[in-house]
């Protein structure tokens, strides 16, 4: 196999988010809680309003449960679940979404806590490229879904345009403050040499349950080219 296939078949290192310290996840938590990343979820958690006016969503890698909050903002009657591997993150999620607001579960979706043909939409924001064993995570995420429905990703590319996402990110940084301004283009960049390349992304997808119904959008989220909305369809 080439190079960039055997990556995409190992994943990028779910499995180190499970020794997660509670110190680091704190720092996350703040560091995402900036007007940016705030539009971000926002964006997102609007599009899924759209497609799914109830019925039960999981957010897969949830951390804080940011997207959650949002979500559960935009309507009251959704049925909200959040899975993580990291059990400083479910701590978090679970002291910011109350039991009666979401169920925050600790787990990893390759062998996903939950039956089959549970889920009304899946959703997972800027993590997939971490997932150990992709297309297992995936086989997985069609089978709690219903049939009739979709996961929806939203994840961050390899080969986007560098000098149009540094850009974006500056302008949305510059109302921030100094910590902000200093550690997120580092972590950004970090992610962007880690994650998929959109054609390692097809690469995976052509290997699942998903195979013949899969598309992907390059997207823009809080102004930054760096993204990819990819539908994932269980047809009846």
């Amino acid at each position: 196999m080439a190079d960039g296939v055997v990556i995409t078949m190992i994943g990028r290192g779910q499995s180190d988010f499970a020794r997660f310290p509670s110190f680091a996840a704190r720092l996350y938590a703040s560091l995402t809680r900036g007007r940016a990343i705030y539009e971000q979820q926002r964006e997102i958690a609007s599009d899924l309003a759209v497609r799914v006016d109830h019925g039960r969503i999981l957010d897969v890698g949830t951390g804080p449960g940011y997207l959650l909050l949002e979500l559960r903002r935009l309507n009251r009657s959704l049925e909200l679940f959040g899975l993580d591997i990291s059990p400083a993150m479910v701590d978090l999620a679970r002291r910011n979404l109350p039991e009666h607001d979401a169920v925050i579960k600790l787990g990893s979706i390759q062998f996903a806590p939950f039956d089959d043909n549970f889920f009304d939409l899946i959703t997972c924001t800027g993590s997939f490229y971490l997932w150990d064993q992709p297309v297992d995570c995936l086989n997985d995420v069609f089978r709690i879904l219903k049939p009739g429905h979709a996961a929806i990703l939203f994840e961050t590319y390899r080969d986007c345009d560098r000098n149009a996402v540094r850009r974006a990110i500056a302008g949305n940084l510059r109302d921030e403050n100094l910590a902000r301004r200093l550690i997120a283009p580092r972590l950004f960049s970090k992610q962007l040499a880690m994650t998929y390349d959109t054609k390692e992304m097809e690469t995976i997808f052509r290997k699942t349950r998903f195979a013949r119904s899969y598309a992907m959008e390059r997207i823009a989220l809080a102004g930054v080219p760096a993204w990819v909305r990819i539908g994932l369809h269980k047809h009846l």
